[in-house]
């Protein structure tokens, strides 16, 4: 039986397209304590279902290799990420928190503080641990 504790460490804009409400994210986590990483796309306006998505992406991202073994026991694999709840509630956090900015710069007039809010989004990022 293996088992697999994935903890998500940061994740941060890589690419901010406010014409497309599309953005790509970078998550670096580890996988029992290996460095990793993916890239996700995030369209502003299907944000409430991302972090499903995104830990559901995390999760499968290694898929089991299923060996002929006398051992069934063998082939079984546990996927976990280290304080899910905790976690679950800092990614909801930080996509209601970009998606609130990507809504707020939609309806500003002045260049400058379009912009100052642009530069926001795209250097935005999170530690979770």
């Amino acid at each position: 039986m293996q088992k697999i504790i994935y903890k998500i460490k940061k994740l941060e804009v890589q690419e901010f397209r406010p014409k497309d409400s599309f953005s790509l994210i970078k998550i670096t986590f580890t996988k029992n304590d290996k460095t990793d990483q993916i890239i996700k796309e995030f369209y502003f306006k299907d944000y409430v279902n991302i972090v499903n998505s995104l830990l559901t992406d995390i999760k499968s991202k290694d898929k089991p290799i299923i060996e002929d073994a006398d051992d069934i026991l063998g082939n079984i694999q546990i996927n976990r990420i280290e304080n899910e709840e905790e976690a679950e509630e800092k990614l909801t956090y930080f996509f209601q928190n970009l998606n609130a900015k990507y809504s707020k710069m939609k309806s500003i007039k002045k260049a400058p503080d379009y912009m100052k809010l642009y530069d926001e989004i795209k250097t935005t990022k999170i530690t979770l641990s």
